[in-house]
């Protein structure tokens, strides 16, 4: 796996990072096995590592439209013969009501039905001021990954067909009292594989200034990332505010 990490490693400056966020970029998959999180997770090619980033929002949504039964009684009772006289009655009145020049019209019985398709979004802001040389390269290099992996890949096969790009996922790593990395779900909200719908990169954010080393690389990069989820976000049903995918469900059933 290529680590890419700002500040780079063995910088003076990289223990003074409490909170990261880990990006993890692998090969875009059909099958369910390779959907879920810890798949591309253990089989990235990139890991991208930053300071926790000054923006990070999770958009929570789902879709909703007006349907069910034009007789909503029936389904509340069960009841299938008043049902059927109430559908009655309402065609009698309704017909009465047009030949006398009257406004009757069907009572509204429909209610909001999730309506399929809708997917969590992430979109990040980072902002990363190099302070040498060294973290200047890797703040570039960093923008230049995000960058590339937006767009497809050129097929070998045939000048008609062009590989999808990487899936991604992402998750925020606090450094123990020793060190080590230990995963915290409450900092990156539980976020399922995506994939990169949007790098928005500014080389000049300071003062709207681009100050530069010596060989001319910024010292300043503000990217700003528009994650999509692949699948849609489920309840795994156990009462723990776990969210899984529709892969993950399939393969730990």
């Amino acid at each position: 796996m290529n680590i890419i990490q700002f500040p780079p490693r063995n910088d003076p400056f990289e223990k003074d990072i409490p909170v990261w966020m880990s990006f993890y970029c692998a090969n875009y998959s059909t099958f369910s096995r390779n959907r879920t999180r810890d798949h591309v997770i253990n089989s990235a090619y990139n890991n991208i590592l930053i300071p926790y980033p000054q923006e990070h929002n999770t958009l929570n949504s789902q879709n909703y439209e007006a349907g069910g039964s034009l007789n909503k009684r029936v389904i509340e009772t069960g009841n299938l013969g008043q049902m059927a006289s109430a559908q009655f009655d309402a065609f009698f009145e309704t017909a009465n009501s047009m030949f006398t020049g009257g406004g009757v019209v069907r009572f509204d019985h429909f209610e909001s039905i999730l309506k399929p398709g809708a997917r969590r979004t992430h979109t990040f802001n980072i902002l990363m001021i190099a302070k040498n040389a060294a973290q200047a390269e890797a703040a570039n290099n960093i923008a230049l990954n995000f960058q590339t992996n937006v767009f497809p890949i050129v097929s070998s096969g045939s000048i008609l067909t062009m590989i999808h790009p990487p899936l991604w996922c992402f998750k925020a790593i606090v450094v123990g009292s020793n060190n080590d990395f230990l995963t915290q779900s409450y900092w990156d909200g539980q976020p399922l594989v995506s994939v990169l719908q949007k790098v928005d990169i500014n080389r000049s954010p300071i003062l709207n200034a681009p100050f530069v080393t010596s060989d001319f690389k910024p010292l300043a990069i503000n990217i700003k990332l528009g994650f999509i989820e692949l699948e849609p976000a489920l309840q795994d049903g156990s009462g723990n505010l776990n969210i899984i995918s529709r892969s993950e469900r399939l393969n730990n059933s």
